[in-house]
């Protein structure tokens, strides 16, 4: 996630934006000032970014958080159980390869108010942003072309922390440690069980945990390769 050092100013959307992206690692990250109404925001990425997160830096609001696979309208946070309607945050247009839409909501587009916004993009080999659904039982693998050395993991229709899980912690597959980025929990060790394995070209969810695996539970996920030359 490092971006270009040198920061260039967009003006592919209606408000225009201070952007300093690496597209080689579909990553961006975007300053702009709220107009308090409907508009776009250049992310400098190269493809259309799949997840996007936003905080204000003026006021106290949430990080708001957009996924290419929650339902159209809807929104996510990092202190809340799943997903949302809420069409005044990210509005119903999905973003393209240069702007993602906001809404008129505080959260972000308050007039007069700054913003940060962290966009992500696929990358073939290196990352990938997806859903997939919970089977319960071990072994639910998630294909991704790559092993992965980092996933973060949330459930949408249900409760469930923002579940993140290494191979830097937990060199040895199954990876047994999670922290969350919802709370303050110390590092969780599952002994009884795994929680997920790092395969050559997929991740698996094992166990029947309603935050990572159950059936019916549908997740969304980023997931990382390490990168040997930062």
């Amino acid at each position: 996630w490092k971006a270009n050092s040198v920061p260039t100013i967009n003006t592919d959307g209606t408000i225009q934006s201070l952007v300093n992206a690496n597209q080689a690692s579909g990553f961006s990250i975007v300053k702009y000032t709220g107009t308090g109404s409907s508009a776009t925001i250049g992310h400098g990425l190269s493809s259309a970014p799949e997840m996007i997160i936003v905080k204000s830096t003026s006021d106290a609001y949430e990080w708001k958080i957009w996924h290419k696979d929650l339902s159209s309208g809807y929104q996510i946070l990092f202190n809340t159980a799943g997903q949302a309607s809420d069409s005044s945050v990210w509005t119903t247009t999905t973003p393209t390869s240069t702007v993602f839409s906001i809404g008129t909501n505080i959260g972000v587009n308050g007039s007069s108010k700054n913003y940060i916004a962290y966009a992500f993009a696929s990358i073939s080999g290196f990352s990938k942003i997806g859903s997939y659904n919970g089977s319960g039982s071990d072994g639910n693998a998630v294909s991704l072309g790559f092993q992965p050395s980092w996933v973060m993991i949330k459930r949408i229709n249900s409760t469930g922390g923002w579940l993140m899980f290494d191979s830097a912690r937990s060199p040895s597959n199954p990876v047994n440690d999670r922290i969350e980025a919802n709370n303050n929990q110390a590092e969780q060790t599952n002994s009884g069980s795994k929680y997920v394995d790092f395969n050559a070209t997929d991740f698996e969810a094992n166990g029947s945990d309603s935050e990572l695996n159950a059936s019916g539970g549908t997740y969304i996920y980023m997931a990382y390769k390490e990168n040997p030359t930062p």
